[in-house]
Order: C-alpha cells, then sequence, then structure tokens
C-alpha cells in the first residue's frame, strides 16, 4: 500500500478569521457584553467563515490531493458549543446551526467524541490562569449533551472515546480509531 499523506489541521484555524475570532474569544469575559444576541450571532458567523475558509484553503486541496485530514475541532464543535451560546435566540439551536453548514460543508468519515465529564475536563486544565470563556462548568455539561445528540444522529460516523481513562489509554483508542480509518483507505 504506497503511503498516505496525513494532514493535520485544527479550528480555529490562524487565517483572518480565526485570529479574529481568537481576539474576541480572548475579550470576552462575564462583565461585559458578551451575552448579546448580536455578539453570539457574530461570533457563529466567525466561526463558520473560519470553516468555509478553513475548507477552501486546507481541507479541500488536501482531499483532492489524496491526503487524510485530522483536525482538531471541525464543525460539529460549533454546532456543540455555538448551540449552547444561542439557546433562546434561535429555535433548536444545534440543528438550525448544522442547516447552515449543509449545504457547503465537507462531512467527515469519521470524527473522534472524546467522552468525559466536563468537571474532570476542567480540573484537568488546572489552575491555567487564562481559561476561555467556554471552560465553565454548567455551559461544558450542555456542549456535552450537544454532542450526545450528534453522536446519537450519525452514530456510524461517530467513535465515542471513553476520556474518563488514563491518557495513555485515551491515545490508544484514538490511535486505533484513527489507523483503522486511514488503513481502509477512506
Amino acid at each position: 500500500m504506497p503511503e498516505r499523506i496525513i494532514v493535520l489541521t485544527a479550528e480555529p484555524t490562524t487565517g483572518e478569521a480565526g485570529r479574529i475570532l481568537r481576539k474576541e474569544l480572548s475579550s470576552c469575559s462575564e462583565d461585559r457584553d458578551e451575552t448579546t444576541t448580536a455578539r453570539r450571532m457574530r461570533e457563529l458567523f466567525l466561526f463558520m467563515a473560519d470553516h468555509a475558509d478553513h475548507l477552501t484553503k486546507t481541507v479541500i486541496p488536501a482531499l483532492q490531493a489524496g491526503a487524510v485530514v485530522i483536525s482538531d475541532r471541525y464543525a460539529d464543535s460549533t454546532a456543540a458549543y455555538q448551540g449552547v451560546t444561542l439557546q433562546g435566540i434561535v429555535p433548536d439551536s444545534v440543528q438550525w446551526i448544522r442547516s447552515i453548514y449543509r449545504p457547503w460543508n465537507v462531512i467527515p468519515d469519521k470524527t473522534l467524541l472524546f467522552v468525559l465529564n466536563p468537571r474532570e475536563a476542567l480540573e484537568r486544565l488546572g489552575a491555567r490562569s487564562a481559561r476561555e470563556k467556554f471552560e465553565r462548568n454548567d455551559f461544558l455539561k450542555e456542549v456535552d449533551m450537544n454532542f450526545r445528540l450528534l453522536a446519537s444522529l450519525e452514530p456510524e460516523r461517530f467513535v465515542q472515546i471513553d476520556a474518563e481513562q488514563e491518557e495513555e489509554a485515551v491515545s490508544k483508542s484514538a490511535l486505533q480509531a484513527a489507523v483503522g480509518l486511514i488503513s481502509r483507505g477512506r
């Protein structure tokens, strides 16, 4: 079997929209206007603009060249996280976001979902001085429910990995899933 090129990516990207988005996220605090509808919608569409740029400049060209693309966060993350921020603004926010993506998104062959209790996730972050606005237990509980909803809608695409395990076991499970996908040539 010929060698496969593997392209590693992440969202938000380091592109223009990703940089603007990161600046927006770092300037948010509970004391500011982050709860306004305009700010929430701007944030969603910055994530989408960054994703569109990521598809155009990285994902689609890599796939067309026969590469395997592995991305740390993707459209499902936007649906899960922004689905929480848009609760009460649009009905069924997760599905609404997915419907916006549907016509132009590239759906992954597989999505690894690392299942971890939000409280444990925050404990693992430790005493890190700079936390993102999303790193709150109540918020992450709702994000977790959104990810589980997405996995239930497409169980053949989602590989759920028990991230409560030790780091080595989690890594082994993720590697097995990735190698299995790559070795099938998909």
